[in-house]
């Protein structure tokens, strides 16, 4: 019998200990912010008065603003270990084991699809782009921080969404669509404080939404959320280490390429394809349903 990803048999399940344990979500994150706070009074006391909470470093500052993310890990898993009495690994998968071969195939699918993306924006707009001031060192550290903290970060937030909510609102909801289009218009309206709103609200919050509808739609067509956790972690990565703007989510990092004008509309489309495509390589292809029928026999 096929093990349901989105319908969780392992563990306790019920709704008052899906409450029970976003509450305690909440306390890690809390706790995460008591630890920002004592770091930046170690680190420089002045940080505090700043209206951002920030040290005026670009790369030391995209360091820090990750603290939190260990903390919402040690909240997931003592929500699942604790409270639902499940491993922490069904937030993943409903098999025994993670297919980390399924994770780097969407990662470098995903990776390669955001690369042919850009080389045809150099080739049609090559007046939109220009090369950053370029600092080894700097350059360095970014790509440290890129390939060791970002993919934690896009973790968190894939276990929370198409992990932990997702199945939480499985349990009421059983259309794939609909499923998805509740828990993408969620992800979406919670990315909606990014400074990129202000580039054009419209066509940047339909970007997040259907992103976040993509990547639920393939995590419940997968049976898992192992080619969301890849995509979504080398989305954030290809961006970090590329590209960086002056409404950038990640701040004035050291990126290789300055955005120096960018259509929001072209930029929706271009996701969309992306992610479009992207469901299209890893899950109805041949190559993608090997991958997924390798999958399940891991039991």
């Amino acid at each position: 019998m096929k093990k349901s990803f989105i319908s969780m048999q392992q563990g306790e399940n019920s709704n008052w200990r899906y409450i029970l344990s976003l509450l305690s979500i909440f306390f890690f994150l809390l706790l995460s912010g008591i630890a920002y706070v004592i770091i930046l009074l170690v680190i420089d006391p002045a940080a505090l008065d700043t209206p951002d909470l920030t040290l005026g470093n670009p790369i030391l500052d995209l360091a820090l603003s990750h603290i939190e993310y260990p903390f919402w890990l040690l909240g997931l898993w003592f929500s699942m270990k604790v409270i639902h009495r499940r491993p922490f690994r069904t937030l993943i998968t409903p098999y025994q084991k993670i297919n980390w071969q399924r994770i780097v195939f969407g990662f470098l699918i995903f990776f390669g699809l955001m690369m042919i993306s850009s080389i045809i924006d150099f080739l049609v707009f090559p007046n939109d782009f220009t090369l950053h001031d370029f600092n080894i060192s700097n350059y360095i550290w970014l790509v440290l921080i890129a390939l060791l903290l970002v993919p934690i970060q896009t973790t968190c937030e894939e276990l929370i969404f198409r992990g932990f909510i997702l199945q939480w609102l499985g349990k009421g909801f059983k259309n794939p669509i609909l499923l998805s289009i509740i828990v993408g218009s969620i992800f979406g309206s919670l990315h909606f404080a990014n400074p990129e709103m202000s580039d054009g609200a419209l066509f940047v919050g339909f970007d997040y939404v259907f992103t976040g509808f993509m990547l639920t739609y393939i995590a419940v067509k997968s049976n898992s959320a192992e080619l969301s956790i890849g995509a979504h972690a080398a989305n954030n990565v290809f961006l970090a280490l590329f590209f960086t703007s002056d409404n950038d989510v990640f701040g004035e990092i050291p990126s290789l390429f300055v955005v120096l004008d960018e259509s929001p509309f072209y930029s929706a489309l271009m996701s969309s394809i992306i992610i479009i495509t992207f469901y299209v390589v890893t899950v109805k292809t041949r190559f993608g349903k090997r991958m997924n029928n390798e999958h399940k026999q891991i039991q």
